[in-house]
């Protein structure tokens, strides 16, 4: 072995360029395969910060009959899962919320998550510094004590490891640092710290039953499968059935809990869209493999005198594939050293180009999976693209290879049609990148030309929190103070330079938040089983239907008048009037929403907006209240015109110095934000797609290129005899049309069959899109064509005489 490589190092030696390029583009294909591997195993199978991540499960809940499906949990859903302690070892709940970090300059707003104490347990993590919350700090009135993430340290308090102990105030509040996670850990994403939920003892009541507010996860105890997670969650179901009355609402809605697997619920709508990138850059490399298998058959011509002189000197057949094996192995293990390095830069290139929803949930970490598998395809494709000319370099027939001037034997033809297959082959596998690229960038079109109900052009938008202070009074006077800074603020945004329209309002539409409630409608008898009205709320001020250019169908939008405990009002989207007022007028009609709400009258129906994706629209109504009257403490700014985001933070804080402004974004911004994964994916896909054509050109330019070199004398003797360059050129270009003829026949069949796996991540596309396959049908013939060009232009060039004379 050490002779045989001894021996491979001097032949490449001598083919630095051949070498060079072989290695180069396994580096990079090796690279990428090894980049995706390792976004799809932080991802998908291994996140960072989890311990056994496959024994953590999320509990949650669906009404079938309001067509609720997965949504959060309530308070009595984890008393509920907390007490199976014969299931999990832990069980925790939380929720996200804004707070404004008051810092020496200006306040600062932080995303803080606020959980049950056993949060860490679940997910099996444990502070770098200091230590977790305590079930005693996890009360009302002593829970003001706080974890932080390990950004947040680094970036607020210098990685100090003596912030231990010292207070920080948040929302107004002192809070006393106790613990600092470790990097990688941002469970919920984006969560700059955690502070103990504390849920008050009154709570956990069955009134509370279906007030769904909260985010559930629970680890397994070890050796209990998930099933048994799912056959607790009916159980459970079951119990909430039995205490409720023959008519109650989790039978008439059909409420149930269930469980999911961590990892499922996480990434399901990533999944589809990562392994196809994954399948795709696989896709890559083995046309590389295939590219450097058909340089080594062409090298294979060169040293046929030399394997048959090696034979003849008693070399067997084996030992002669092991040194063209050694040959090939040293090629792949130039490339995986090179292709690990090229992984890591390209892991952090994903970094740069991936949006925030993928961003958020890639590691740089090449641990020891993504080592073993760069070393797995790293042996795989040496194997791949060496054993096929190796096993064919080493049946060739020897004593006509050492025969003088012996240039036409059966090996050579028979590499020749090999390299061809190779390289129909590697139009096949471009054929179904490219299909499949089509396929999601006529997806992505169609869904960038959904109509989401609004104009977003021109709208900037700003979130804003009150402090937690004044909504736990919950008083009428506080009320009264959040609408007076509402108005103040419209009001000072209204009267900015250049701005046409202000508003705000609470949900905004793309911003990944969406409220849903039941309402009661005024002398509509509620029949047994009928679990009632349920649709999406808003709070917004007058001027949003303007701003937003959503239109009112019938009535009227709120006005400045609409304020007070007196005279409330409501408006009504054209899809709630639909469902719950089918043949007639909702105007005049009265709803509220909860019994000890009072009844609002209708005013109005406005256009229904889509709320948070163009792929999907639940077709469910939303109605709106106004903000004057029922005002929350977070709300988005909106303006129209003027100097836009810059506006609304000099609006707020001429109203509240002390508030902070944050996620400030124009409206479209936000929906393209809501298309970054799909478009992600759409790049990367297209650009390996791109790659993948790119080398089935090159193969194509290969196998013909050197046709045309073995075929120089015949060339030469048909012009002799009189054949015309057309007809020489004919013919060459039909050697190439018919290697992508059957690339392209074999890869149509085969992305026909495939396309069924990405049927569900398409938008108004069929798989089997006509237009699609055929241009990439055509793309792909053009491509070929070209390729087969170049060297049938230098065969026509050939001159007879010389051609005559060639060896």
């Amino acid at each position: 072995m050490r002779s045989d490589l001894r021996y491979a190092f001097r032949v490449l030696l001598k083919s630095p360029g051949f070498a060079l390029t072989a290695v180069l583009a396994l580096a990079l294909d090796i690279g990428a395969k090894t980049a995706i591997f390792s976004a799809v195993n932080s991802i998908l199978y291994h996140p960072p910060g989890i311990s056994d991540a496959e024994r953590v499960v999320t509990i949650r809940i669906n009404y079938e009959q309001l067509k609720l499906k997965e949504i959060g949990n309530s308070v009595m859903d984890f008393k509920d899962a907390r007490d199976q302690k014969d299931v999990f070892s832990a069980v925790a709940t939380g929720t996200m919320r804004s707070y404004n970090y008051a810092t020496s300059d200006s306040p600062v707003r932080l995303l803080g998550a606020q959980v049950t104490s056993q949060w860490f347990d679940v997910f099996g993590t444990r502070p770098i510094l200091g230590r977790s919350f305590t079930t005693d700090e996890d009360q009302p009135a002593a829970n003001y004590v706080i974890v932080l993430e390990y950004g947040t340290w680094q970036r607020y308090f210098g990685k100090d490891p003596s912030v231990i102990g010292r207070t920080v105030t948040l929302n107004q509040q002192a809070y006393k640092v106790v613990g600092v996670m470790p990097p990688g850990f941002q469970l919920p994403p984006q969560a700059d710290f955690w502070v103990p939920l504390a849920i008050p003892p009154a709570e956990f009541n069955p009134g509370n039953r279906h007030n769904q507010h909260l985010n559930m996860f629970a680890r397994l105890r070890p050796a209990i499968p998930f099933e048994r997670a799912l056959t607790t969650t009916a159980m459970l179901t079951q119990r909430v059935y039995q205490n409720e009355d023959q008519h109650g609402f989790a039978k008439s809605s059909k409420w149930s809990m269930t469980a999911l697997r961590y990892l499922e619920f996480t990434t399901g709508d990533l999944r589809t869209p990562m392994l196809v990138l994954l399948g795709a850059v696989g896709f890559v490399l083995l046309i590389a493999c295939s590219n450097i298998a058909g340089l080594l058959l062409a090298r294979a011509s060169g040293r046929s005198r030399e394997i048959a002189v090696r034979a003849a000197l008693g070399a067997g057949r084996w030992q002669l594939i092991r040194q063209l094996l050694v040959e090939s192995g040293l090629l792949a293990f130039s490339g995986g050293v090179l292709g690990l390095a090229a992984g890591f830069a390209g892991l952090r290139l994903l970094l740069l180009l991936a949006p925030v929803q993928i961003a958020a949930r890639l590691v740089i970490n090449m641990d020891l999976r993504v080592l073993v598998f760069a070393i797995a395809i790293t042996v795989v494709s040496g194997m791949l693209f060496g054993l096929a000319p190796a096993w064919q370099l080493s049946r060739a027939d020897q004593y006509e290879s050492l025969k003088e001037g012996g240039r036409s034997g059966t090996a050579g033809k028979a590499r020749q049609r090999l390299r061809g297959a190779l390289v129909s082959a590697e139009v096949a596998l471009a054929l179904m990148l490219l299909v499949g690229a089509g396929l999601f960038l006529r997806s992505l079109t169609h869904l960038q030309q959904v109509d989401t109900g609004f104009n977003p052009s021109g709208v900037a938008t700003g979130m804003i929190m009150l402090p937690e202070a004044a909504q736990a009074q919950g008083q009428d006077a506080n009320k009264d103070k959040e609408a007076a800074f509402y108005r103040s603020v419209v009001d000072r945004l209204l009267s900015s330079p250049g701005v046409r329209s202000a508003a705000a309002i609470v949900p905004l539409p793309f911003s990944g938040d969406n409220w849903g409630a039941s309402f009661t409608i005024e002398g509509r008898e509620e029949l047994p089983g009928d679990p009632g009205p349920h649709g999406d709320v808003r709070y917004i001020t007058p001027a949003y239907f303007a701003a937003m250019g959503i239109p009112i169908r019938r009535g009227r939008a709120f006005t400045d008048q609409d304020a007070g405990a007196l005279n409330r009002v409501a408006i009504v989207d054209e899809e709630l009037a639909r469902q719950y007022w089918p043949n007639e007028d909702p105007i005049g009609k009265h709803i509220r929403n909860g019994s000890r709400s009072p009844w609002a009258t209708i005013v109005g129906v406005v256009g229904h907006v889509r709320q948070n994706e163009l792929s999907g629209d639940s077709k469910k109504g939303a109605y709106y209240f106004p903000m004057y009257q029922s005002p929350v403490p977070l709300a988005a700014f909106i303006v129209k015109g003027g100097q836009g985001a810059n506006a609304i933070r000099e609006a707020v804080r001429a109203a509240e110095p002390t508030q902070s402004v944050f996620d400030l974004k124009s409206m479209d911004q936000r929906i393209a934000e809501s298309l970054g994964p799909r478009r992600f994916a759409v790049t990367l896909l297209a650009a390996f797609a791109i790659i993948a054509v790119g080398m089935a050109a090159l193969g194509i330019y290969g196998v013909i290129s050197y046709a045309v070199t073995q075929r120089t004398q015949e060339i030469g003797i048909r012009m002799a005899l009189g054949a015309e360059r057309s007809k020489v050129l004919k013919l060459i270009l039909g050697h190439g049309l018919r290697l992508a003829a059957a690339g392209v026949v074999i890869g149509l069949i085969a992305s026909a069959a495939l396309t069924r796996i990405v049927t569900n991540q398409l938008f108004h596309v069929s798989r089997f899109d006509p237009a699609t396959f055929i241009a990439t049908a055509l793309a792909l013939i053009s491509v070929a064509l070209i390729a087969s060009y170049i060297p049938a232009r230098r065969a026509m060039g050939v001159d007879p005489t010389i051609a005559l004379r060639y060896e």
